[in-house]
């Protein structure tokens, strides 16, 4: 550095001094020294230099130590030349630091010759250029260190702020729960008193020990933990008239709804989507119910209820077609589907009316002709199916059904009467069937409208199953009857007391496939058709109404209900080391079984369904569906998380008392053995 820079940085040193008294020396830097319009335009420059040359830190570190030497000074003048002294010297060492590990770094990479040594100040600048990315490295990296510190503590304010409103909902509980109680026990009171007592003049002092007593009795709940009531969570997944199952648990007052399903104690859905059985089996102290089991399919799916009924009714030596119509599974996912359709074609051509049989060869050439179109590969498994199908089964149409197997509430399901037709419909759905459903909505006005819908339908399993085209008809209409079916945590087995009946809106025929308001008696078909509700409210009836309808035929309750419970178990029972085989804790779930009775009153198991309908589409449903939940929350929620809860119902049903359970206990799952 020359003797004119020495003295220029000299020179603008003292004014620096002067201005350690307006800020403090730890924390000086040039953009403070710019602001105070002491130093001019040309000397900033220079001390803009003398920042450049050092890293922040060491010109902080600098110009601190330097200044902290002041009292030893007589002048600030006398304190410049030092600061230019030091500075200088700082700057001849650092100058060779850098040449001395650029050499170092130049002879590790390339020899040094003559030629060479005119390229060293481009290693140099290099060298430069990396310390400044690495410096610029690490701030960044500090930079993000302090945001997920901001993060962290965001989340903790939010969390304080839940837990708070948390606070408050419980203290609201409890009020709420004290209020109850107090109120109870004046009911209880007043009904001690059989005649009305002469009025009473209560002293000022009276007044104000009972309202001592009543500030402290909350306390005194709160000091007793026996006392204190715990409170759980509930999550709803939503769809399905889960706001009923809010209403439920309105009713008691020690859960709550919550948003988070990591917190919930009890999990109510349409599906097991989400739900991660395995933790189930932790032990913690975080109960965990959740409303389907694992393995449900076992039983819900068309094609599972076919094969587990069917091995079980094999080692009973049973005929499972008395317990379910003459059906085969269709699954192009399965190596044995060759079989199946053979076996499934056999059947259909021997049983078809004259007019529908071919002979032998024919036979077997239409069959080749189906595997054909199908793209089924041959297999050498052979398949028979010897049960003969019952009169009631057969008419002069030859009808049957298809329908997915993963799919409900009548979706998906066809009628057809001719082999060809079944062949369209099974390779429209392996690339993708167009179907057509009707839609409610509301308009502009609010009032009720309809649409058409088309879904996109893409499945490779079904079954085919035989219609009965001979069935038992209330006011010439087509029925089924809904059922249903809880299964408890322990594998104790329920059938509720009370179903329904669904009626079809339009009068049986077999000559119209198409129609499916004949055909098909799910709620959420019929309430599409103009006819819907025109005979009964919401097209379904009670119990009682069909007993009466039938009471000169047949003791419905005693005879056919008794029927219905007896079958139920049974196909619970065929799932009973399946539905549950890893031994999850803390799951229920309800079924919906349905039936149908032929015209001699025999009565066949049609499906078992996951997530039934719970819509209380009739002043009917809206009687028995609440209570059904609410009696199965008493058998499995009130049992697993102990509330204090009132044993009347609040959900009252004809003819039953609001103190009873109308659940009936079947029994336990077991395994069935020949």
């Amino acid at each position: 550095m020359s003797e004119e820079q020495q003295n220029n940085y000299a020179n603008q040193l003292p004014t620096l001094v002067n201005l350690r008294s307006n800020r403090n020396t730890s924390q000086m830097d040039l953009n403070f020294i710019q602001k105070s319009k002491t130093i001019q335009s040309e000397n900033w420059e220079m001390l803009q230099r003398v920042k450049e040359s050092l890293e922040s830190k060491a010109f902080t570190n600098f110009f601190t130590s330097s200044l902290a030497k002041l009292p030893n000074f007589k002048s600030p003048q006398e304190l410049a030349k030092v600061l230019a002294d030091q500075f200088i010297q700082n700057e001849i060492k650092k100058g060779k630091k850098r040449e001395a590990k650029s050499a170092i770094k130049i002879q590790v990479s390339q020899p040094q010759t003559s030629d060479s040594l005119p390229a060293l100040k481009t290693p140099q600048i290099k060298l430069e250029k990396n310390k400044f990315n690495q410096i610029r490295s690490k701030s960044r990296d500090k930079l993000r260190e302090l945001e997920i510190i901001k993060e962290k503590e965001r989340e903790k304010e939010q969390l304080n702020k839940e837990n708070n409103k948390l606070n408050e909902k419980i203290l609201k509980q409890k009020n709420k729960l004290y209020s109850k109680d107090t109120q109870r026990q004046k009911d209880q009171d007043k009904s001690f008193v059989e005649q009305p007592s002469p009025p009473v003049k209560v002293s000022k002092n009276i007044r104000q020990t009972i309202s001592i007593m009543k500030l402290q009795l909350p306390n005194t709940i709160e000091n007793n933990p026996q006392q204190q009531p715990t409170m759980y969570s509930y999550f709803l997944g939503g769809g399905n008239n889960c706001e009923l199952i809010k209403r439920v648990f309105d009713n008691r007052p020690d859960w709550h709804q919550t948003a988070n399903t990591a917190r919930a104690n009890f999990r109510w859905q349409q599906s097991n989507n989400g739900y991660k059985y395995f933790k189930l089996n932790w032990h913690k102290s975080h109960k965990e119910l959740l409303n389907h089991f694992e393995f449900h399919p076992e039983i819900s799916n068309k094609k599972n209820l076919l094969v587990n009924i069917s091995a079980a009714c094999e080692i009973l030596k049973m005929n499972p077609f008395d317990i379910m119509p003459v059906t085969f599974a269709i699954d192009f996912t399965d190596s044995s589907v060759e079989s199946n359709i053979s076996a499934f074609y056999n059947f259909y051509n021997r049983n078809a009316p004259e007019s529908k049989q071919l002979n032998k060869q024919d036979a077997q050439n239409k069959l080749n002709e189906i595997k054909k179109k199908l793209r089924i590969a041959p297999s050498r498994e052979k398949k028979q199916l010897e049960f003969q199908m019952r009169d009631t089964f057969t008419g002069p149409d030859y009808l049957w059904l298809l329908k997915p197997t993963g799919l409900n509430r009548g979706r998906g399901i066809h009628v057809f009467q001719d082999i060809d037709n079944l062949v369209e419909l099974l390779i429209d759905y392996q690339y993708g069937y167009h179907e057509k459903q009707m839609e409610t909505y509301k308009d502009e006005n609010g009032q009720t409208q309809q649409k058409v819908v088309q879904y996109l339908l893409k499945t490779s399993s079904f079954v085919v199953q035989k219609y009965i085209e001979k069935p038992l008809l209330i006011k010439n209409r087509k029925f089924d009857i809904r059922v249903w079916v809880f299964l408890n945590i322990d594998l104790s087995c329920y059938f509720f007391k009370e179903g329904y009946i669904r009626m079809a809106s339009e009068e049986y025929r077999t000559n119209d496939v198409e129609n499916i308001y004949i055909h098909l008696t799910n709620n959420a078909i019929q309430q599409h058709s103009e006819k819907y509700g025109q005979q009964e409210l919401g097209n379904q009836l009670s119990f009682d109404s069909v007993s009466d309808y039938f009471k000169s035929k047949i003791d419905f309750r005693g005879q056919l209900v008794e029927k219905m419970k007896e079958m139920a178990y049974f196909a619970m029972r065929t799932v009973a080391t399946k539905i549950n085989k890893l031994n999850r804790k803390f799951c229920m779930e309800i079924f919906g079984f349905d039936f149908f009775l032929d015209e001699l009153f025999n009565i066949y198991l049609i499906e078992v369904n996951t997530n039934p309908c719970l819509e209380e589409s009739s002043p009917l449903l809206q009687m028995l569906i609440p209570r059904m939940i609410d009696d199965a929350f008493a058998l499995t929620v009130d049992q697993i998380f102990p509330i204090q809860r009132d044993v009347v119902s609040k959900f009252p049903v004809t003819n039953y008392s609001d103190t009873e359970n109308m659940w009936q206990l079947m029994g336990e799952l077991t395994e069935i053995q020949g």
